[in-house]
């Protein structure tokens, strides 16, 4: 990927954030390099007017349409050749066109991760890269997390993942599976239905928020002029949870989608370039079929 790898494309491929979990996952297939360092402020918007309540369509005139807009920061630096370590964190502001729920806005989730390069295999102009990372993510702050314009899951999760990274010449395609293992949460409020593994539970009370497992698929083109990709995911509840209840969704909901997207990043000076994204939902359990527009500079020292 020469001088475009050797950057700050890597930052370019972490547009999609949205409120409650990072789209595309947290690392990519582009190791940085050891002791360089990359940094991007990204501003994107998502907004969606119909939800999933378990895997139905649903329009709510009461909530209108909801509107999250995020402020993102993200650094990753070369610990070694084989390792980086990365490290992100979104403002975030979500509120509603109807109703009476009230703005949601501040600091969400710090989330930082380990990336490891295990082998890395050349042959014929193609090379193919193996790796394995770990992360870890923990609110920065005590949000509100049962509510339509919720910033986040407000849970302490432990992400695991391994990619297989192919590039031969400008084209690479990069696969990548993960499991996040989410922790249980406090209690804001009670229900009138079923929350698994808990009896009568009241405020206070920890409930589990269901894990997931995650498929991204990512394909395209890498040179010193721009780089372009489009890119699948799929995330899928692993663990029992519950479906949105009386429009209101809740901890324990099992959170599933699959979406689908393209980044664009065109370098202005060597260290220095412009970022876009989009991104779109294609199918949900208990999420926004939301679209989101991003946008921001990635620096590269």
């Amino acid at each position: 990927m020469k001088q475009l790898s050797k950057g700050v494309v890597q930052l370019a491929l972490w547009l999609l954030l949205p409120a409650c979990s990072f789209a595309q996952g947290l690392v990519d297939g582009f190791m940085r390099g050891q002791d360089k360092a990359s940094f991007a402020l990204t501003y994107s918007q998502e907004a969606y007017d119909t939800y999933y309540a378990g895997t139905t369509e649903v329009r709510n005139p009461n909530l209108g349409t909801i509107t999250t807009q995020s402020i993102n920061l993200y650094a990753t630096y070369g610990l070694a050749y084989d390792i980086d370590v990365i490290v992100a964190a979104p403002y975030i502001r979500t509120e509603s066109s109807a109703g009476y729920w009230q703005k949601q806005e501040g600091l969400q989730d710090l989330s930082a991760a380990l990336r490891w390069e295990a082998y890395d295999w050349k042959f014929d102009g193609v090379t193919v890269s193996w790796l394995f990372s770990i992360g870890y993510t923990l609110p920065l702050q005590k949000y509100v997390i049962d509510a339509p314009v919720a910033i986040g899951h407000g849970s302490r999760n432990l992400d695991g993942r391994t990619l297989l990274h192919i590039k031969a010449g400008a084209f690479f395609l990069t696969g990548q599976y993960g499991y996040i293992r989410r922790g249980a949460v406090d209690l804001d409020r009670v229900v009138n239905y079923y929350v698994p593994d808990q009896v009568n539970p009241n405020i206070g009370t920890k409930v589990n928020v269901p894990d997931v497992t995650d498929l991204i698929i990512r394909s395209g083109f890498s040179t010193k002029h721009f780089y372009v990709d489009g890119w699948v995911q799929k995330q899928t509840p692993y663990s029992k949870g519950t479906d949105i209840g009386p429009a209101i969704p809740y901890p324990t909901n099992a959170i599933g989608f699959t979406r689908a997207g393209a980044n664009l990043y065109i370098p202005l000076i060597k260290t220095f370039g412009l970022t876009g994204g989009y991104s779109t939902t294609l199918s949900g359990r208990n999420i926004g079929k939301a679209t989101r527009l991003s946008g921001g500079f990635v620096v590269g020292l």
